[in-house]
This record gives C-alpha cells, structure tokens and sequence, in this order.
C-alpha cells in the first residue's frame, strides 16, 4: 500500500480564505511471490420466471468463466433460488471446474424471488468452505438478481443487517443487478454493508465482463479493511469528503471506510477543506490516517498505520494541480447524476434535464482536457435530451446511477464495461 496526497487550492469566493483540495491517492501491489489469498466464493444466481431466455443463458455463461478462472487452492459454491433455493454445487476446489460448468448448464427459470434464502444458503456454504476461523483466505458471496425479493425476507433493512453481520465476521457481499426491474438501492446498500462491490448488467452479453471485474480484483488483492481517518488542523474546516464510501464523524475526526485495495485498481479519495485567513506560506491543513490489512511476502498479513500530514504553501495567485481538478469534474459529473435522478423521482424531468445539460456545458468550458470526461459529457447530453423528451426509463435510471456510484467509487475498469456504445 502506497500513499500519496496531491494538493489544489485558491483563494475562496464567499469568505475570506482559501479553498484547499487534498486527493487521496493509495496504490497496491501483489506480493512478488508464488503465494497468493485463496478465494472461497458463492456465487447465488437469481433463476426466477422473470430471468428466462438469454439473461439466465448469459448469466450461466459468466457464472462457467468463473468456474474456469478459480485456482486449485481456490473454493466456489453455487446456488440458485426462485421461491425455492437448490445447492447447485458444495465447496469445492478449482480443480473441479469441468465438473461445475455442467451443473450450472443445468440450472433451468423458475417462479418467484425468494432473495433473502439464496444469500442465506450462500452465506452458509461459504462458511462451510472455510478451513478455519482465520484460514487466510477472502470469502465473498456473489449475489445476482434481476428483480425485487418478494419471497422469504422481504425487509431491505434486515437483509442489509445479515449482510453487516456477515462482513463482521469476515463474509464479504457483492450484488450484481440485472435488467430495469431490481432495487438497486437495495442491492448497494447490502454491498456496502457486506464490505463488497455492486454492478449492473444492462444487457446480457455484459454479463461475463461484469464477473470478469470482480474475479480479477479478487485476484488482485493487495490490501484488506482499508480505513481513512481525517482530522482537520485547528481553525480548518473540512467542507466535504465528495467520494462516497461508509464513513461517520467522531469528536472532529471523519472515518471512511474504504474497503479492499486490488493492485490492479488504485483508489482515491478527495477531500476539500476551507483554511480562514490570507496567511501566505506553509500551512497546516490536516492529518490523515491511513489503516489496513496488508498482504506481504511469503502468504502472511500485517496490520499497517500510515499517517500522513497535509500541508500546502498557500498565496493568493493559487495552485492548480491537473489531476485534482480533474477528479473534481468527475465528482461533480456523479452529483449532477444522483440531482437529476432525485428530479426525476419527483417528476421534474425538465429539471432533471437542465442539471444534466448544466454539468456538461460546465466540463465543455473546464480547463481540463481529458479523454474520460469528453466520454462523459456526451453521455450527459444524451441523457439531458431523454429527460426533456420524456423518455428517460428506469433502464436509463439504473445506467446513470450506476455511472455516478463508479465515480464516487474510482471503478474506472468497470466503466469501460458499463458504458453505452455510441
């Protein structure tokens, strides 16, 4: 785990001081060694009536390119559930893939959506596949779903709970939407509370790149528990945290949980602070705390403490640091996305249109030329016109909520997969 902070500031608009922009930026590597974390999965695919036809067909697919991908030392099990849940496959090892791709052409559409029961039973298969209280490996269940649960536990916040509880004792939770009809807020908030990620497959043939996303990561892992705690320097105050991950505030100190770090996948966090006065010269702005699990050498784990103390010589003629002003745009491109989505919620899709057309006019005449952003602005303009048109549809809803959680989350490998073709 390797930490870094790049700072931007100026001078502020409303009030006598400066404006500072701290980001976050931690790295990860795998250890260069033989050894590696075993994965023990449970993969819990949705078959109700509702999935039939290609979705199932794609969702067997990308369910079989796991099966290939795990390791010898590697565990995977399998359920699927409509109003009924079926044990498709036990734990077993990498080296019965062949095996398992066959059980799981055979997982054929049932009837209703009995969620709750098939996280429950891959919950309770993945701690069959333990191989001890602290057997060094990641344990995740992988939950897909293409509906609303409506059989069994049908109460959002106990089934966030369970996945709460489950993180606690060392079970991850990952939720994979599929089509318009899910809950996706559902789907997050078991995702966050599970310690995991959360996807969206809009159309079918996404789906094997969407697991191909979270088994590479898995394979990546570099550093567990990833914990940010920031105190701003007396008299400084902390405006806002504008990535989006679990956090709370204790006695003037921000917690941000920001989950597992993949080498392959760096993570950042933005911090924006207001510093009162025209002081010119060094400055405290505030100490960050950076905790985590990290893999070493040799197969082992160490909990490590990184503090680091951000500082910036402040003056009036400001500092623009390209790489802050361009994850500020990004941010701002995920907010006009959550704004606009609320509009809509209330039936103000002309609102929600304006706000969409806003930020892309605001990057069209940014100072930052970035491919990302170009991609953005036109995917902006797109959705603006389908508000003001009214024919935005929760398929473009998901799609856009989705978009605004990758920003908030830095998953930039994922929006590559996401993205709509032009």
């Amino acid at each position: 785990m390797e930490p870094k902070v790049l700072v931007d500031y100026e001078l502020a608009v409303a009030r006598e001081g400066y404006i500072v922009r701290a980001l976050l930026k931690l790295e990860g590597k795998v250890p260069a060694t033989d050894h590696h974390v075993p994965l023990n999965l449970s993969l819990v695919l949705d078959r109700s009536g509702s999935m039939g036809g290609e979705k199932l067909e794609r969702a067997k697919e990308a369910a079989a390119f796991l099966a290939r991908r795990v390791r010898p030392d590697d565990r995977l099990s399998v359920v699927a559930y409509d109003d009924a849940v079926t044990t498709v496959s036990l734990p077993v090892s990498g080296t019965a893939g062949v095996d398992l791709q066959q059980l799981i052409a055979g997982i054929h559409p049932g009837g209703s959506t009995n969620l709750s029961g098939g996280w429950l039973r891959g919950h309770e298969l993945t701690e069959k596949g333990r191989g001890g209280s602290d057997d060094g490996a990641m344990h995740r269940v992988l939950l897909l779903t293409d509906g609303l649960a409506n059989v069994g536990i049908t109460d959002a916040p106990r089934l966030v709970a369970l996945c709460r509880a489950a993180a606690a004792k060392g079970v991850s939770t990952s939720t994979i939407g599929f089509g318009e009809d899910y809950d996706e807020e559902l789907l997050k908030a078991m995702a966050d509370a599970g310690g995991g990620n959360t996807y969206y497959i809009e159309r079918p043939d996404q789906a094997p790149g969407v697991f191909e996303e979270e088994i590479e990561g898995l394979l990546t892992l570099s550093a567990q528990n990833v914990v940010v705690h920031v105190k701003a320097a007396e008299a400084v105050e902390l405006i806002a945290v504008h990535n989006r991950y679990p956090s709370s505030s204790t006695d003037g100190t921000v917690r941000v949980e920001m989950g597992d770090l993949y080498a392959r996948e760096p993570k950042s966090l933005l911090l924006e602070f207001f510093v009162p006065g025209l002081t010119q010269g060094d400055v405290q702005i505030a100490m960050v705390t950076v905790t985590a699990t990290v893999l070493t050498e040799g197969a082992g784990v160490e909990l490590r403490e990184v503090r680091m103390p951000i500082t910036s010589s402040l003056d009036a003629q400001g500092k623009a640091e390209p790489e802050v002003r361009t994850e500020m745009l990004v941010q701002e491109v995920a907010r006009a996305r959550e704004e606009a989505l609320k509009l809509r919620e209330r039936g103000d899709y002309h609102g929600a249109g304006m706000v969409l057309e806003h930020a892309a006019h605001s990057m069209a005449h940014a100072s930052v030329d970035d491919e990302e952003l170009r991609e953005q602005m036109g995917d902006l303009r797109v959705l603006a016109s389908k508000m003001q048109q009214g024919d935005f549809n929760d398929a473009d809803a998901k799609y856009s909520a989705q978009r605004a959680y990758n920003a908030r989350r830095g998953k930039k490998l994922y929006e590559e997969k996401l993205r709509r073709p032009k």
